[in-house]
């Protein structure tokens, strides 16, 4: 499973080389999943109800990406802030180009700045293009998301709250989380990045190439 970082304070990723930046993101991920499974009690749901649990997920307020007519919609709990959420973005893309449609959910628990930068996203125009602009401006060595933070609303606040409930309701623990449902109309749960080869499986599309060097990891 792949949860958040959280920030070090010594030494930070930027000072360090390429090689070590790798082990401190593998360390910072088993401290920020351990931290953030102790305050969440997000217990794995009965089987009996994912289909309640999935009905309220369909009623969340997304940015919707892919496909307007999908062959498959998956929902993914992200955090504007997450480096995890941000390779699941790159993972994803030629799927949205091949019929998907994803439907990203934003929650907020790594930094103050990811109450911020989900307000700038979510509060934006064009919700999409504003989620584009945080991930491919994406600061991996600060593991911030690349969009200029906004003052969120109230409103966006509760959101935010209700999404994470919603969150832990799913037993997800951290970000990103995927929800969909299989061929069979049966309600899936992942945590974390998915490895590449298991894309067709949770899209329900064939394998897609992308060689982008930051997935090499997981491939």
């Amino acid at each position: 499973m792949s949860a958040g970082e959280i920030m070090p304070t010594a030494p930070t990723p930027s000072t360090l080389p390429l090689r070590a930046r790798r082990g401190l993101r593998l360390a910072l991920f088993g401290a920020a999943f351990a931290a953030f499974a102790s305050t969440a009690d997000a217990k794995a749901p009965a089987p009996e109800e994912l289909p309640r649990l999935f009905a309220s997920l369909e009623k969340a307020d997304a940015v919707v990406e892919g496909a307007s007519s999908p062959k498959r919609t998956l929902y993914v709990f992200f955090d504007a802030n997450c480096w995890y959420c941000h390779l699941t973005w790159k993972a994803l893309q030629p799927y949205e180009k091949a019929g998907l449609q994803v439907r990203w959910v934003p929650v907020a628990y790594q930094k103050d700045s990811s109450t911020t930068r989900a307000a700038a996203i979510m509060l934006a125009r064009d919700r999409a293009a504003a989620l584009r602009e945080n991930e491919t401006r994406y600061r991996a060595d600060a593991y911030d998301g690349g969009i200029a933070p906004a003052k969120p609303t109230k409103a966006l606040e509760a959101q935010l709250d209700a999404n994470g409930k919603l969150m832990d309701r799913f037993g997800v623990s951290g970000t990103p989380g995927l929800v969909w449902k299989d061929e069979k109309g049966r309600v899936r749960i992942r945590i974390g990045m998915p490895r590449l080869s298991q894309l067709p499986a949770i899209t329900g599309l064939p394998f897609r190439k992308n060689d982008d060097p930051e997935l090499k990891d997981f491939r």
